[in-house]
């Protein structure tokens, strides 16, 4: 649909960025199918531009950010968006993960921490 070829995408970092992006949405819609938890999913943009890829709202109003990275390491300014979203939500805010392609979970402070994309299918080093 957007007209992206293997090797556009192989070239251009920012359009695998956003195929990595829609491709995460649609596991983590149907990872939101196959639970009882009633979440609503949104994107999130404030108008300093800093924006959390995947926002999920539980019934209940309690918040996750998920970051996706298509880059194997992680930087404290990968989390400005997620950092955002905590001063928005206050105690609604459960957790923030920025998801990258690395095999290991780190920690970046209180309700933060960068995982492996493949935490998403193998459980392991899920926050």
């Amino acid at each position: 649909m957007r007209g992206l070829s293997f090797d556009r995408v192989k070239a251009d970092r920012g359009a695998f960025g956003a195929l990595l992006e829609s491709f995460v949405f649609s596991e983590v819609l149907k990872l939101m199918s196959a639970s009882d938890l009633r979440l609503t999913p949104h994107h999130l943009r404030d108008r300093d531009a800093r924006e959390v890829d995947i926002l999920l709202e539980r019934n209940d109003g309690m918040i996750v950010g998920i970051e996706v990275k298509a880059g194997a390491t992680v930087k404290a300014g990968d989390f400005a968006g997620l950092k955002a979203l905590v001063e928005a939500c206050g105690d609604r805010f459960a957790f923030g993960v920025v998801l990258y392609d690395s095999k290991d979970l780190v920690p970046f402070g209180d309700r933060l921490a960068a995982a492996p994309l493949s935490s998403l299918w193998d459980g392991e080093g899920a926050a």
